[in-house]
């Protein structure tokens, strides 16, 4: 992986997806789409760069405990599509990486309607490896860990070769 670092560090506005993406796939930040530009209509434009480098997006898995955090302990959690381990899981990932979300540790206030989230990869044992702002290199833990578990991820994309099955 070549650690690639965001460029704008703004809430709301900065490139730590297109970093992170540019990461995943040893890529220059110039050679990946920023997404951010696309508004609400990102997601297209996500899949289709996926595919252009011979992987396919095959859903997100989501750190139920944020909904815990939101709405309450009572909250319970119905269906399996929660964080694993992903080594006990089918899946690979880019060479291994896995591209996710944690609370901004910039920019987090416990309370937001719409706390601002922000992007990094990790292993197959949910650590972070690389963090694309570099102000986060000596960071010690991400918002909401405690509670959150996974090393504060909220959500990992399935981002998958695409000659692997889908189940």
């Amino acid at each position: 992986m070549k650690k690639v670092y965001q460029t704008i560090i703004d809430q709301n506005k900065g490139n730590c997806m297109q970093a992170a993406i540019a990461s995943l796939f040893d890529l220059e930040l110039e050679e990946v789409p920023d997404f951010k530009q696309f508004g609400a209509e990102w997601h297209e434009p996500f899949l289709d760069f996926i595919n252009s480098q011979g992987y396919k997006f095959l859903g997100t898995m989501y750190n139920h405990n944020r909904m815990k955090l939101e709405e309450g302990p009572e909250y319970i959690v119905k269906g399996k599509n929660r964080l694993p381990t992903l080594k006990d899981e089918k899946y690979k990932g880019v060479n291994g990486f896995f591209y996710a979300a944690v609370f901004s540790p910039k920019y987090y206030e416990r309370g937001d309607k719409s706390p601002t989230t922000h992007a990094v990869l990790i292993d197959n044992n949910c650590n972070i490896v690389h963090d694309p702002n570099p102000e986060n290199q000596e960071l010690e833990g991400y918002p909401e860990t405690d509670f959150l578990g996974h090393n504060g991820i909220l959500h990992i994309f399935l981002i998958e070769p695409k000659e692997t099955e889908d189940e």
